[in-house]
């Protein structure tokens, strides 16, 4: 018979895998529609963009990738930004996350991108959305080719 302990540390490593596969959902499940550039601003942040969205699309996944530079002065700093999307002036959904350099004395090169789910929505009504992408604190880390992934019909987390 196995131990109480024997069963966590044996349970415990497949319930973190599950939980960070599920955490995944918005990057690898449904349909991916289009990546919209994103233009950078003077505060850090980024210009808005317009995403036509309809509720046969639902549940949206609004993910944001970009490419990182190669600079060992950036390793362990990261980029706080504030994810709000809105409808007819509306705010309905908003997000606050980070984008952290990954290079380390072991691994000066660190990851060449990154990928990470923003929001995911629900779109009560057809029409044009607005994405404001704002820096929520000066940038620390150089990201090169930023975008928003739209992915339509993703797969939602059990509550």
């Amino acid at each position: 018979m196995l131990s109480r302990r024997h069963l966590s540390w044996t349970i415990l490593p497949l319930l973190l895998c599950a939980l960070l596969l599920a955490a995944c959902d918005g990057l690898f499940t449904g349909t991916q529609v289009v990546r919209f550039p994103l233009q950078a601003n003077a505060a850090g942040g980024f210009a808005p963009i317009k995403l036509a969205l309809g509720p046969e699309m639902n549940p949206i996944a609004l993910n944001f990738a970009a490419e990182y530079t190669i600079n060992p002065a950036e390793a362990g700093k990261w980029n706080s930004y504030v994810a709000v999307l809105s409808y007819n002036g509306q705010d309905i959904a908003s997000n606050r996350f980070n984008v952290n350099n990954g290079n380390s004395p072991d691994a000066p090169t660190g990851a060449a991108s990154v990928s990470h789910t923003m929001l995911v929505v629900e779109a009560a009504q057809t029409g044009d959305y607005e994405l404001r992408i704002t820096a929520a604190a000066p940038p620390a880390i150089t990201l090169t080719q930023p975008n928003v992934e739209l992915r339509r019909n993703i797969r939602r987390n059990p509550k």
